[in-house]
């Protein structure tokens, strides 16, 4: 029995509207032994999230029927009271019969009417059987790890094990190609890596054979998914291939990422709606991601699919709205040379930032009543008193313009580095540096080019022992 995971949303999604041609409706007659006069639920997957599309009164007797509109294909959900639910397979037959129990419902699940579903239910009783196995397997090779021979005979029980799932999925997909079930088995199966001939003189074998099997996984990772098939958008597994290449599989940087995202969005292409969720969730993945540097993924893709106008689903408010994120953000990707602010002393001096000679620039942006400024202040400023000597130099901006406050607050946690300020915003710092909180933390080096940033107080310390 599963357990719904993630909150389900009462709403219906502009991708749901796309409808085959070859049903007049649906009408799924439904009876659950045990529970009566209760609400069940019709629910989908769309990605890593699941929606509400219909819902039903039980009678006495416990059945009901959901009927409307023909239904995208897709995996949807029965979800009874206590969100427990089971799945049904959707797509050319919609008019069918389900019965099964309150207990085990997963188990005890008959159908008439769809053969997809006879079919979909045969695939899950297998893999819950294989995995029983499997399970039982690996307890036993726990507790035979001082037996050589049982171990070699349970590993070999595991490989036939994988090769029984191997077997029954290449069955499904050669009896039954381009149906649903056939198609979502084939995209969750991964490239199987071939062994390389490695020259018997190669200076590093083991580093050469990890990175041509990281090409070779990384460029045929996708091979398996048809994406024109937008049911796959109604199935976690598309969401899943995604999450996994892109978090997992390749190396985590933008030189790595930028062209790999294009590719995939161009494979994309080959239907709207499947265009669509890709390029969204990239682009919302790179916006968000904690992973520093990586918004330059964000820029890129913006940029060549958003500001060019290929996203025809945004509107030209969201359009500005996504320009005016890219301007603030190009500024100061990791690898460019940080934008010039010349800012008044305490002193009423000028200091210009592309002037400070020193191996390592910390910029500070802060302010005296942020709450994290007042931790960050004296451990940034332990920090610098130790290396100021060996080469470091803080820009300490303070990001509003009452002097008597920062005055103060300089004097309060003597602060000896390079305290500026821009009262009249001359230099655009706030556009420049992306500067919508504090404490906000930047690290140039000897040529002024960002080196990091956005990072905390603990990540800088690191830095400097590294660097010092």
């Amino acid at each position: 029995m599963k357990i719904i995971n993630l909150i389900i949303i009462l709403v219906a999604l502009f991708f749901a509207s796309v409808q085959p041609l070859y049903s007049s409706g649906y009408n799924i007659q439904i009876k659950i032994e045990g529970l009566q006069d209760s609400t069940l639920m019709l629910a989908y997957h769309f990605g890593n999230r699941k929606y509400i599309k219909d819902t039903l009164q039980l009678d006495s007797r416990g059945q009901g029927v959901f009927s409307g509109e023909t239904l995208p294909g897709g995996i949807y959900l029965v979800v009874m009271p206590d969100m427990n639910y089971f799945e049904l397979l959707i797509d050319r037959e919609q008019d069918f019969r389900i019965e099964t129990s309150l207990e085990e419902p997963v188990k005890n699940i008959r159908v008439e009417g769809s053969d997809e579903n006879k079919q979909f239910v045969e695939y899950h009783r297998f893999m819950n059987e294989q995995q029983s196995a499997s399970s039982a397997l690996q307890e036993r090779i726990e507790k035979n790890q001082g037996n050589p021979d049982s171990l070699q005979y349970l590993r070999e029980r595991g490989k036939a094990l994988d090769n029984e799932v191997q077997e029954y999925w290449k069955s499904i997909i050669e009896n039954h190609p381009g149906s649903m079930l056939a198609n979502m088995i084939k995209a969750m199966q991964n490239p199987e890596i071939p062994d390389f001939n490695i020259p018997a003189d190669a200076e590093n074998p083991d580093s050469l054979r990890w990175s041509m099997g990281y090409e070779y996984n990384k460029n045929h990772f996708f091979d398996n998914i048809d994406f024109s098939d937008e049911r796959l958008l109604r199935t976690p597994v598309l969401h899943n291939k995604l999450e996994h290449f892109f978090n997992r599989t390749i190396i985590q940087q933008p030189q790595t990422i930028i062209p790999e995202a294009i590719r995939v969005i161009e494979m994309s292409k080959a239907n709207d709606k499947v265009f669509q969720y890709v390029l969204v969730y990239l682009l919302n993945h790179y916006e968000r991601s904690h992973i520093m540097g990586l918004d330059e993924v964000f820029v890129e893709l913006a940029q060549r699919y958003y500001l060019s106008g290929e996203a025809f689903w945004i509107n030209e408010e969201t359009k500005q709205k996504l320009r005016v994120r890219v301007e603030r953000i190009k500024p100061n990707l990791i690898g460019r040379t940080a934008a010039e602010m010349k800012m008044r002393t305490p002193e009423h001096e000028y200091i210009s930032l592309l002037d400070i000679e020193a191996e390592f620039i910390i910029i500070y942006f802060y302010e005296p009543s942020c709450g994290h400024c007042k931790v960050v202040t004296p451990r940034l400023n332990k920090l610098y008193r130790e290396y100021r000597d060996k080469g470091l130099e803080v820009f300490g901006v303070y990001i509003y313009s009452d002097m008597n406050e920062w005055s103060e607050y300089i004097d309060s946690n003597n602060l000896n580095w390079l305290n500026v300020y821009d009262p009249e915003n001359k230099t655009y710092f706030r556009h420049n540096y992306d500067i919508y909180s504090t404490p906000t933390i930047y690290i140039l080096d000897s040529d002024k080019t960002i080196v990091a940033k956005r990072i905390g107080i603990e990540t800088v310390e690191e830095m400097m022992k590294e660097f010092f």
